[in-house]
């Protein structure tokens, strides 16, 4: 019996792209053997075709934009947060995107601050580019499904007002949204088959045939950083971050209140008198007083535009008023009466009757500008008593 010389198989394989085959993409394998027998090339051999059908890969990352909580103020609405997506499967895939208020003691992804408060109206904006390549923007609303690109990035924004649900517009509850409150927003992702359906990632054997379906997400991002494949989650904190494999992706950002905290104190000293001068004066009619409105800001938020509204006895003469007032604006200390104000303050001053208007007084945040976590702002003014 002759011996074979020689064999040469000759296979044929599919092109791989950046992130991988798409999926659903038959790939057929074919052998062919080439050989010679005593010297003489014989016919090749042809093996049967072997095919599969590529499997999808879900894969994704989203992330928040901002690397700190945004200020905000009770009152104000359309406040925005920033995130983005990208989808880094291997087909274009549909993605429910959803937002929420995060429960007491969550934290966002980039600090520890916990919150302890809500937002209201929460609602979602993405710029994306859809299955057949063009741009497309899912306006506002508190959630939608759209379809994503393989290989594409998704611009979201989530918006909210910072009110107290049950106020009118401009108006705000007493209490509501205290200065340093922490209101931390969660957006997720989830991947969807179709409008209504949520991805299920094959558990059973692997079918040849078919497009099995498994879910790769878990390479978690906190400000551009990979966390690696895994559940995020931190020993101090268990309920941050992503879970892997589970076909969903959620990222959080939030915002802090920062407003005034002010509290005005009044107080009176006697400048003089007509009996005693200024030597240890009594407030005997004639006596000229001082009043001194001491306006203290222990919030993280400046004061602009202040105004002081009075109404003075009748026993007092405000016909020399206007002339007196004088402020010195956010100082460290407390005011002291015998101290009179630094800056005229007359031209922002008016007197109708007994009732004074002070305008235009500034006062300076206090916990973020001094170790006290104060700033004080001394106005004074005189009167004389009928």
């Amino acid at each position: 019996m002759k011996k074979i010389t020689s064999i040469l198989m000759v296979f044929s394989v599919s092109a791989i792209y950046a992130l991988g085959t798409d999926a659903g993409t038959e790939i057929s394998n074919t052998a062919t053997l080439s050989y010679s027998a005593g010297g003489v090339k014989q016919p090749d051999v042809d093996s049967n075709d072997d095919t599969f059908k590529v499997d999808k890969k879900i894969d994704m990352v989203l992330s928040t934009d901002d690397t700190d909580q945004i200020e905000v103020t009770p009152g104000q609405e359309d406040r925005i947060t920033s995130y983005t997506f990208k989808n880094e499967g291997n087909a274009n895939q549909k993605f429910k995107f959803e937002v929420a208020n995060l429960a007491n003691d969550q934290e966002a992804d980039y600090d520890s601050d916990k919150d302890n408060d809500d937002v209201q109206n929460l609602e979602i904006k993405c710029t994306y580019t859809d299955g057949d390549g063009n741009e497309q923007t899912a306006d506002w609303a508190p959630s939608f499904v759209i379809e994503i690109k393989e290989d594409t990035e998704a611009d979201c924004e989530v918006r909210a007002d910072i009110n107290d649900p049950d106020d009118t517009p401009g108006e705000q509850d007493e209490g509501y949204g205290d200065d340093g409150d922490i209101m931390n927003v969660e957006l997720k992702a989830t991947a969807y088959k179709d409008d209504t359906t949520a991805e299920t990632e094959t558990t059973g054997d692997d079918t040849q045939d078919t497009v099995d379906v498994v879910f790769a997400d878990g390479e978690s991002v906190q400000n551009g950083a990979t966390s690696g494949l895994g559940d995020t989650a931190s020993d101090d904190n268990s309920t941050k971050g992503d879970t892997a494999g589970d076909g969903i992706e959620v990222a959080r950002s939030g915002y802090i209140i920062s407003t005034p905290v002010l509290t005005v104190t009044k107080s009176s000293c006697v400048l003089s008198d007509p009996v005693n001068n200024t030597d240890k004066p009594k407030r005997i009619p004639g006596a000229i007083v001082r009043y001194l409105f001491d306006i203290k800001n222990t919030g993280t938020s400046d004061v602009e535009d202040l105004n002081i509204s009075d109404s003075f006895d009748d026993n007092l003469d405000l016909s020399s008023t206007v002339d007196s007032v004088k402020k010195t604006e956010s100082q460290d200390n407390a005011c002291v009466c015998t101290t009179e104000g630094t800056t005229d303050a007359s031209g922002d001053t008016t007197v109708d009757g007994q009732d004074l208007k002070i305008t235009n007084i500034n006062v300076a945040a206090g916990s973020t500008q001094d170790e006290s976590g104060e700033k004080h702002t001394c106005v004074t003014l005189s009167v004389e008593i009928k």
